[in-house]
């Protein structure tokens, strides 16, 4: 009988993470010795079954027998509708992960591995930051635009200011034609202060 391999060699061998591997053996979804022990491709095997949708429940149940001493953890079966449901979305997910590959020219013939579902996962990262660089680019705004907006943003404010003498004449009636009319010099003679064309 071929020597079994620990837990911790499985996840170094597979690049997986350890935990997860228990999880996995614990629901029966990966093979596991009598002696605690993993035979790696047996689990390799179990875990490409796993990911693809249509070959899920073909991994332990039916044809599959153990081998190599292997035993099987029982499994509680879910209820048809929750099946039903977590079939569909896997397939959407395995047919969404086909689509990111291809999109990259990475094509995919047989059953997706863990690899490509992590590989899949980093592209879609990749695409997420290069969105958000984007975005944050366009929010820069060239030297001629800012300057055109800064001209007219002058343009409304000089309007506003050159309507101060008549909006004080509104709010004070008491205010005489002279009175307002020495309220728009000051205001003109500000503006052009401001502007550089007037005494300071």
């Amino acid at each position: 009988m071929e020597k079994g391999i620990s837990l911790s060699e499985l996840a170094r061998q597979l690049g997986r993470a350890k935990s997860g591997l228990h999880k996995l053996a614990a629901k029966g979804q990966i093979p596991q010795r009598d002696d605690g022990k993993f035979d790696l491709e047996a689990v390799r095997l179990a875990l490409v079954s796993n990911t693809d949708p249509s070959r899920q429940g073909e991994a332990f149940a039916g044809g599959h027998q153990p081998v190599n001493g292997e035993r099987l953890a029982r499994t509680v079966e879910p209820a048809p509708d929750v099946a039903a449901q977590a079939s569909v979305e896997a397939q959407l997910a395995v047919t969404r992960i086909r689509e990111i590959l291809l999109a990259e020219g990475v094509g995919v013939d047989g059953p997706l591995t863990f690899n490509h579902a992590r590989t899949a996962e980093k592209i879609v990262q990749t695409w997420q930051r290069d969105q958000a660089h984007a975005e944050a680019k366009g929010k820069v705004v060239d030297a001629e635009t800012a300057g055109r907006r800064w001209a007219d943003e002058i343009v409304k404010l000089g309007a506003r200011m050159l309507a101060i003498p008549g909006d004080c004449a509104l709010e004070l009636s008491h205010l005489t034609k002279h009175e307002v009319s020495v309220i728009d010099r000051i205001v003109r003679d500000a503006m052009d202060q401001a502007a550089g064309d007037g005494p300071p």
